[in-house]
């Protein structure tokens, strides 16, 4: 009898403050401004719905998506382009960055913009938390319309998700002698030689080396390769940088397209 005085006293501890269901409640809105009021129409369904743990937190969120435009002649869709994001009940605007969904590696390559082969891809914003499995639908403003771009689902909050951009820098061998070459238009300063000096080297015909040593005065550098290199061959140094999303700007209705926005509020999510 003591064990059920007790389960029942942790029953009453729990649902003190909660509302038994089937009753009616009313529910005040307080700092609603007269503008936003008059917004609602005498036939407007306003809806009210509870937070689950950290849903009121921001944080970066991910989620897989497809393009819907298929192979248009539409201008496409940019990295860090404003969009809007419509996530179950919640609407948010956005400056998303695109990369691959690789599900087995710990690295994503960031995509300048929204691929339109139709295959799944990733977006990441700064968003409200939300558990999945969520449904995710994501406009893009044209003239004053909201223009349905890409479709999916949420694939989960996570701030350490590696995204990291690749550029490319490239020389040419200009004296060639069996595994050893002296490339030149890859660096124009002798210091960039040796600040790139521990980073590997790789050539368009598949060959892998290393940088041994710079030469004279205006970047040229003494190159060492696993097999005989060609003189019609080129030498490629792959650099990466980890790139992250954007938090939107306040901007004026018109603003988004020509680039006009004012930066009134800095890292702050308008969600609606």
């Amino acid at each position: 009898m003591e064990a059920d005085n007790s389960d029942s006293d942790d029953d009453q501890d729990f649902l003190e403050g909660c509302v038994p269901a089937g009753s009616y409640v009313t529910i005040v809105l307080e700092s609603v401004k007269p503008k936003n009021y008059n917004e609602i129409g005498t036939n407007s369904l306003l809806c009210a719905a509870t937070l689950l743990p950290h849903e009121n937190k921001v944080s970066v969120v991910h989620m897989g998506l497809q393009n819907c435009m298929g192979e248009s002649t539409e201008a496409p869709v940019k990295s860090k382009d404003i969009l809007t994001f419509r996530c179950g009940w919640r609407t948010w605007t956005g400056r998303p960055i695109f990369s691959q969904n690789n599900l087995k590696c710990d690295k994503h390559k960031f995509e300048r913009y929204m691929p339109q082969s139709g295959g799944f891809f990733a977006a990441s914003v700064f968003g409200p938390v939300t558990y999945t499995p969520c449904p995710m639908l994501v406009f893009r403003n044209v003239n004053g319309m909201k223009q349905l771009v890409a479709f999916g689902s949420m694939i989960g909050a996570d701030a350490d998700r590696t995204i990291v951009k690749r550029i490319i820098l490239t020389g040419f061998p200009v004296r060639v002698r069996k595994r050893w070459a002296s490339v030149k238009y890859m660096f124009s300063d002798p210091e960039d030689v040796k600040w790139f000096q521990p980073a590997g080297l790789t050539t368009k015909h598949g060959l892998n080396g290393k940088i041994e040593q710079s030469i004279g005065e205006h970047g040229t550098m003494k190159c060492l390769f696993n097999a005989p290199i060609k003189q019609h061959d080129t030498v490629c140094l792959c650099l990466y940088k980890r790139v992250y999303p954007k938090f939107v700007e306040d901007c004026n209705p018109g603003d988004e397209e020509d680039g006009t926005c004012d930066i009134r509020r800095k890292n702050t999510l308008i969600v609606k």
